[in-house]
């Protein structure tokens, strides 16, 4: 089976800072995979990576076996189209109603025949997330809970087969960390699409997550279940869960 995501011996390296050292990993169809690591590791580039937005300096980024380096623009921006991305800060546009912010895209990439059909596409979609009754309401009124759903829906709403999501949960108390996690996990259920989920919350990381990777000094050192990540003894990841645990309880 071809992976819906491949990185080869991906370096990345900005000016003097080499980010990346060697990175592979391969995403199956269908799967949750998540990228932990500590704040700098690179985790952000891997996703500007799968996205397109950077290209590697050595080695290969394929997209359900399309080598994103090799494709035309054009091609490119139909790869593109396979993918809904969460940007971490939301990107949402704060002019526009929650409805609207969900309704963009589908309407810039005309992505479904009608008006009817957009209406009806974006009220399922803020069903799923719990923001039905907040359709008519700008993002300034929401909290930060309810903007982080909001971003969700709007990747979401696309139907893509690959869904990216740079640090859902941050900054969010637990119970609004489970209402985001349980938004995703909706999804996921609804629509089998490939999850590549960048996170800071162990939590979230391991409700979630069919595999988890640790992203330390340019390379991917552990890559596992959940289960069997949490047993690992490489140094860098027993390091990485007690550190998170001594947060925690701080």
């Amino acid at each position: 089976m071809t992976p819906a995501i491949e990185l080869r011996d991906v370096h990345k390296a900005f000016g003097d800072l080499r980010v990346l050292e060697g990175v592979s990993l391969a995403v199956s169809p269908g799967e949750t995979f998540v990228l932990l690591g500590r704040s700098g590791a690179g985790k952000t580039v891997v996703l500007k990576l799968i996205e397109g937005l950077l290209r590697p300096d050595a080695g290969q980024v394929l997209l359900e076996g399309h080598d994103l380096s090799t494709v035309k623009a054009k091609e490119l921006l139909e790869l593109r189209g396979l993918l809904g991305i969460q940007f971490q800060s939301g990107a949402l546009f704060d002019s526009m109603t929650v409805f609207d912010n969900v309704a963009f895209p589908l309407r810039e990439r005309h992505l479904l025949p009608t008006a009817k059909d957009i209406e009806a596409r974006v009220c399922e979609t803020l069903a799923l997330v719990g923001l039905s009754e907040a359709a008519n309401e700008l993002p300034a009124a929401l909290s930060g809970g309810m903007r982080t759903r909001l971003a969700f829906a709007r990747a979401y709403g696309v139907r893509p087969r690959i869904l990216l999501c740079d640090n859902p949960t941050a900054g969010l108390d637990p119970l609004l960390t489970e209402a985001v996690d349980d938004a995703l996990a909706a999804g996921k259920r609804s629509l089998g699409a490939t999850i590549v989920l960048v996170t800071n919350s162990l939590p979230t990381a391991f409700r979630l997550g069919d595999r988890l990777a640790l992203l330390h000094e340019g390379r991917l050192v552990e890559v596992a279940p959940p289960e069997a990540f949490k047993r690992s003894t490489h140094p860098a990841v027993t390091a990485f869960l007690h550190d998170w645990l001594e947060r925690r309880r701080a």
